[in-house]
């Protein structure tokens, strides 16, 4: 069925439709969280089934979008393709990031969940440590919902003083810079990363 041209996003766009009833989305989402149950790579339709859950993860009535994705990073053959698929990491950190509706407490848990598991897998973990969303979402997940407006009034200040210290070791005389890089990142940056994803997890 999934096969079927425009299905998939058919009922995505229904999601994001102003004009559908309620309980007519709240069936699409739950049909596309069954999709994502049982279309896996390699089959054909597994990218159209990414596609159609990025544009409907603006979705939190219910967390049915964010078990969708969470159901899809359980496979270990899907991993690499969602962290490849244009959109995704970026959508999953938003609802990650979920906070105001009666569901986002399970949005978010299997948003954080879906990220967990793909950072299992090596091959996605340096797209998952270079996507600031995700980032975020982990650090908020650390702190905890509770902690979250106290790492929001954190942020300006750890900013800034970042700032002073990179200002500082840019005009530090002697500065050892034999790992930098020609395009201007540090060798170690991806694997350091790479950790912190881990870490956060």
């Amino acid at each position: 069925m999934a096969d079927q041209t425009g299905l998939l996003e058919s009922l995505a766009m229904t999601l994001r439709s102003t004009g559908a009833a309620l309980e007519v989305k709240m069936y699409c989402a739950a049909t596309l969280r069954r999709m994502a149950e049982i279309i896996h790579a390699p089959q054909p339709a597994q990218g159209a089934l990414l596609t159609a859950l990025i544009k409907a993860s603006g979705w939190t009535r219910t967390a049915c979008i964010a078990e969708a994705f969470r159901s899809q990073a359980e496979v270990p053959d899907n991993r690499f393709h969602m962290a490849e698929h244009h959109g995704l990491l970026n959508a999953l950190s938003k609802m990650a990031l979920a906070v105001g509706g009666e569901e986002d407490d399970r949005v978010r848990e299997s948003a954080v969940s879906a990220i967990e598991l793909m950072s299992r897998d090596e091959s996605t973990r340096e797209a998952l440590a270079h996507n600031e969303g995700v980032m975020m979402a982990l650090t908020r997940a650390s702190y905890g919902s509770g902690n979250a407006d106290e790492m929001d009034a954190d942020a300006p200040v750890m900013g800034s003083q970042k700032s002073r210290n990179t200002m500082e070791s840019d005009s530090t005389p002697g500065t050892d810079n034999r790992n930098a890089r020609s395009d201007g990142t540090v060798e170690g940056t991806e694997t350091d990363q790479g950790r912190l994803v881990q870490l956060a997890l």
